[in-house]
């Protein structure tokens, strides 16, 4: 027998704006899905279709003011993050990682999919290569590349990007298997 997943809380529709039509309010809403995060959990407005024992949701537009949520510890010391969207069958996300300065990976890895970094603040380098970020600088690590490690300089602000799941199987310096998503 198929065990389905616990039903998530799901939020009121927000009063329709006054230029939006009633009934394009109503169907607004994206197709089924499986995703989570900050702007998931405050969008997640219907409940879909079960799919392979999984409950999907229908979503709407949301606007996350990133400075208004906690960092939430990882299980690395000096890294923290704000989960903003993940996909929850493909392992894609977009999240914010803060790294104390002294921080950084520990030891070379790669990715099982590509991974995107945009600096918004700080300054963090790739020990071997002497790649580093600052403010302003993408970074692409394409899937496979081994990298790392890496330290930050100083305190470090990145927008994280991965197009699909992050590590082929946790990392050691993860205790924490949700670290690794």
């Amino acid at each position: 027998m198929t065990e389905i997943s616990t039903p998530l809380p799901l939020v009121p529709t927000p009063p329709r704006p006054e230029a939006v039509d009633a009934h394009e309010w109503a169907e607004n809403l994206s197709e089924p899905a499986r995703y989570g995060g900050e702007a998931p959990d405050r969008s997640r407005e219907q409940a879909g279709p079960v799919l392979d024992g999984e409950a999907t949701y229908r979503f709407r537009e949301i606007l996350v003011q990133s400075g208004d949520l906690e960092w939430v510890d990882k299980t690395l010391a000096g890294l923290s993050h704000k989960t903003l969207w993940r996909n929850e069958d493909t392992g894609a996300s977009i999240t914010l990682v803060k790294f104390e300065k002294g921080s950084g990976i520990p030891s070379r890895h790669s990715h099982a999919s590509n991974q995107f970094m945009f600096c918004l603040s700080g300054r963090y380098t790739y020990v071997p290569t002497d790649v580093t970020l600052t403010a302003g600088s993408f970074y692409w690590n394409p899937r496979g590349s081994m990298h790392g490690p890496t330290l930050a300089e100083e305190e470090t602000v990145l927008l994280e990007i991965y197009d699909g799941p992050h590590y082929p199987t946790q990392p050691s310096w993860y205790s924490d298997p949700a670290d690794a998503r």
